[in-house]
């Protein structure tokens, strides 16, 4: 019960410190984390004159301080920051959620900072720790945007959020900096242009059917042009909108979602591009074996996207199974086959997680 106590928090962004309504107190500063060290062996086929290329290497996935603190009866503060090691050997430091927060009601709360978008299942229950998700890394359409992702899945703005329906029907929308010039840009302190990005997703749960979801969501936005670009004079009208369902009664854990993105250049004309993915899983005792299904489709010639690394028709399964040795300790094995339009590979990952 403890360790589910201490995920539901961290999963929500409320570790469990001081109730919002519990009445006056002294100033309270919870410091946690997560880590994650492995080692992964690789196969890559390409296409064309470039054969195989193997690898294997041990990896420091970083370390990650989740700081919480309950201000006053209404306002909290939530600090989520990595610490990261890049392939050159060098260290780097993301400041990846800030987050003030008003709690007026259940109904009713309201966060400035940055945070992650609201923007489908995955990318509002699991944040950067990975001790928190099943699988070793996040759905190919839910990857960070430093690590080569599609989507908007950091906001710098606000945030409101609440409970409708007694509980059962949950909102959260964004108002914030749009895209940056490029998908790896998050606007921490300026925005390109004058419009700003508006999200909204609603998820019901009915009161019948415990640890049972289904939701959707919306994001609107208007990406800047960038003149250096080739192509890229125009600025172009992004629409994201997806579909969630999941189901995480014990000892199940059943997931889908899919993401469709459209792009219209004035000058370049209209792209349709889509991710999805479904994850089923099954808990015995501390082992928890699992499988996914991650699809990508990008249709050629959308100028924000030509030319990133691995932005391009995939599809990846992955098998695998978890381990807990302890309440904050877990061993993952893990097994995936991506295929794509310029290579296939074959990947394992054997990952220790913990929460600290």
């Amino acid at each position: 019960m403890r360790r589910k106590a201490l995920m539901l928090g961290l999963l929500f962004g409320i570790f469990p410190i001081a109730s919002v309504y519990a009445g006056p107190q002294k100033l309270a500063l919870d410091l946690h984390g997560f880590g994650h060290v492995q080692y992964d062996v690789e196969q890559v086929n390409l296409d064309g004159p470039g054969g195989k290329d193997t690898s294997n290497n041990f990896a420091n996935g970083g370390v990650d301080l989740f700081i919480t603190s309950q201000l006053s009866d209404r306002f909290s503060f939530l600090n989520e920051t990595v610490f990261e090691f890049t392939d050159e050997g060098e260290s780097t430091l993301d400041v990846e959620r800030l987050l003030l927060k008003f709690s007026q009601s259940e109904q009713f709360n309201l966060a400035a900072g940055r945070g992650h978008t609201a923007l489908g299942y995955w990318n509002q229950r699991f944040h950067h720790g990975t001790w928190l998700q099943t699988t070793t890394d996040r759905p190919i359409i839910y990857l960070f945007e430093d690590d080569g992702g599609i989507l908007p899945v950091h906001f710098v703005g606000l945030e409101a959020s609440g409970a409708l329906a007694d509980g059962q029907l949950a909102y959260t929308a964004n108002v914030a900096n749009g895209r940056g010039k490029i998908t790896d840009e998050v606007q921490l302190t300026t925005d390109a242009n004058n419009s700003k990005m508006v999200s909204l997703m609603l998820t019901y749960q009915p009161e019948a059917v415990e640890d049972f979801g289904v939701g959707a969501n919306i994001v609107w936005d208007r990406i800047p042009s960038d003149p250096a670009t080739p192509g890229r004079a125009s600025q172009i009208d992004e629409l994201i909108y997806g579909f969630h369902i999941y189901y995480t009664g014990y000892p199940w854990e059943l997931i889908g979602e899919i993401q469709f993105v459209n792009h219209d250049d004035d000058a370049a004309g209209t792209f349709d591009h889509y991710g999805a993915y479904a994850q089923i899983a099954y808990s015995i005792d501390s082992w928890k074996p699992y499988y996914r299904y991650d699809r990508l489709s990008i249709e050629s010639g959308d100028p924000f996207f030509t030319g990133l690394p691995g932005v391009e028709d995939s599809d990846q399964h992955t098998v695998g199974i978890r381990w807990d040795l302890e309440a904050y300790v877990a061993l993952k094995f893990e097994y995936r086959f991506l295929d794509t339009d310029s290579e296939e590979s074959h990947a394992g990952t054997v990952q220790a997680s913990f929460a600290f």
